[in-house]
């Protein structure tokens, strides 16, 4: 039975490589007539769903595997930004916040804190998280992009536009002009 299940994920494994996400799918469906008590067979479920747009099914399978593993810290981030696509915003905060306290240097994680902090008008904490993922990565496009955006936002032109071309990396601004890259 162990071997079965080792076996199908295996093989899910292999299609979400080619981005097979049916047959993927097909393989851990096998695990849970099975057994229901396999953290990587809901995980690898859960993150099939968010990547066919299945939100619902994504958010069920990995609150399985979070009742499985509660401190997988790949696992947190993935059902933290499923509940934000499912608009469920406290919820979501609530397992940023945990994936930060199991990984203070999560770049995506204090991502996910900044916007929703952003979204919520609290511009001091989005912009504390934003500054302390760019300190972590200072290349990380998604931090350097959202930050960008939120100083244009907020009047700040000249530093917001400094981060939208370091996320971007084909316009470098000068004084007297730009040259698109």
């Amino acid at each position: 039975m162990i071997d079965e299940i080792k076996k199908n994920l295996d093989e899910a494994q292999k299609f979400l490589k080619i981005k097979n996400f049916d047959l993927a799918e097909n393989c851990l469906i096998k695990n849970l007539k099975i057994s229901q008590d396999s953290f990587e067979t809901f995980f690898l479920l859960g993150v099939t769903m968010g990547i066919k747009k299945r939100f619902d099914d994504a958010e069920s399978f990995l609150k399985k595997a979070i009742s499985l593993n509660s401190n997988h810290i790949n696992l947190n981030l993935n059902l933290a930004i499923i509940l934000k696509k499912l608009n469920k915003i406290d919820e979501s905060l609530q397992y940023f916040e945990k994936l930060i306290k199991l990984d203070k240097d999560n770049v995506d994680g204090l991502c996910g804190l900044a916007q929703i902090y952003e979204e919520r008008k609290k511009l001091d904490k989005a912009e504390k998280y934003f500054l302390q993922a760019i300190d972590i990565n200072p290349k990380h496009q998604i931090a350097n992009h959202a930050y960008g955006k939120m100083l244009l936002k907020l009047n700040k032109h000249a530093d917001g536009l400094k981060f939208i071309e370091k996320a971007s990396g084909i316009i470098r601004f000068t004084k007297e002009n730009f040259k698109i890259l």
